[in-house]
């Protein structure tokens, strides 16, 4: 069963519209046409009940695909006008559309095109003269951490150098926790930051340590120097005039894509599964995921005029009526 929407009776989109995209089973869908939102609907006791959290899970789901099978539409784009004499406004183009990931994601989709059905992507960083390296090279010391408006708030933790690794990100994590901050490591085993993308542009801007005079200043706090991890897609970084390396990374690229949205689509393959009385494994089950399947591939389609007359079909259908139809004998 392939999940579209589920409608719990609150906008789960900016304006409360049900969009989707065509799907091919060999690659993602050329561009298609704008789907026209459908008008808002009040569901009545039953639907209403739907798992929320499951709800928000598909509805970021959705987005996400919709924002990569643009993104793949738009580099099969970019592609062809690399041969033309302005490919840099091209690139800057699409450099300038991906800069809006993560609203068009509804902050589902990191630096790396990890799925986050929160809808938190987190931004990874690290910190200029805190590494494992320098935390081992020197005494025990405190270290204070100051971000923003937690200014005079801070927090401290104290640097052991004989501590393994885990200990160190355990106890530095602890310490950052309150500030919104994470202590993690990054994919090669370095330590690393993370934190909400919408709260980077403060963290980057004010976070700031004191120390006891051995890997920091002493008695004050510095603005620390922050370091943006490597993200998955730079298109700031294409060259234009170097067209077969640009190439090369659009291509990469759109390897890239093509593998989240696979992801994402096996994220709401699960989704399907928990919906409660989606598998059925006899003759009436059989029936009602055929249904759905159908319902599904008109969501798919775009068909604006058929999800409308669905949505209102289906709003005043309670729970009880659907479980009483389960449990009829087959005719």
């Amino acid at each position: 069963m392939q999940l579209s929407v589920v409608d719990s009776g609150r906008q789960v989109t900016s304006r409360g519209a049900v969009e989707s995209v065509s799907l091919t089973r060999t690659e993602l869908p050329a561009p298609v046409a704008k789907v026209e939102p459908v008008a808002p609907t009040t569901l009545r006791p039953g639907l209403k009940s739907y798992d929320g959290q499951l709800n928000r899970q598909v509805s970021g789901a959705q987005q996400a695909l919709q924002f990569l099978s643009e993104a793949d539409a738009r580099l099969r784009v970019l592609r062809k006008e690399m041969n033309s004499g302005d490919a840099a406004a091209a690139i800057e183009k699409f450099n300038q559309f991906w800069q809006q990931r993560s609203a068009a994601s509804a902050g589902t989709l990191d630096g790396n095109l990890k799925f986050n059905s929160d809808a938190k992507a987190k931004q990874e960083f690290s910190v200029r003269g805190l590494s494992f390296e320098t935390l081992r090279n020197g005494d025990t010391e405190t270290l204070s951490f100051a971000v923003g408006k937690w200014s005079r708030q801070a927090s401290s933790v104290t640097v052991d150098p004989t501590q393994s690794d885990a200990a160190m990100v355990t106890a530095l994590d602890r310490a950052l926790t309150p500030m919104g901050v994470r202590a993690t490591r990054d994919a090669k085993g370095e330590l690393a930051f993370s934190v909400s993308e919408k709260d980077w542009p403060q963290i980057r801007d004010s976070l700031a340590i004191r120390g006891g005079g051995r890997r920091f200043p002493t008695g004050q706090f510095n603005h620390v120097r922050t370091v943006v991890a490597e993200q998955a897609i730079q298109p700031s970084q294409w060259n234009a005039a170097d067209p077969r390396k640009a190439l090369q990374d659009i291509s990469q690229a759109q390897l890239l894509i093509r593998k989240s949205y696979g992801d994402v689509r096996g994220v709401l393959a699960e989704a399907a599964q928990s919906i409660d009385g989606g598998t059925v494994a006899d003759a009436r089950g059989a029936y009602w995921q055929g249904f759905a399947d159908g319902f599904a591939d008109t969501l798919e389609r775009a068909d604006g005029e058929a999800i409308t007359t669905t949505v209102r079909t289906v709003a005043g259908i309670s729970k009880r009526t659907v479980s009483s139809l389960l449990a009829a004998p087959p005719t």
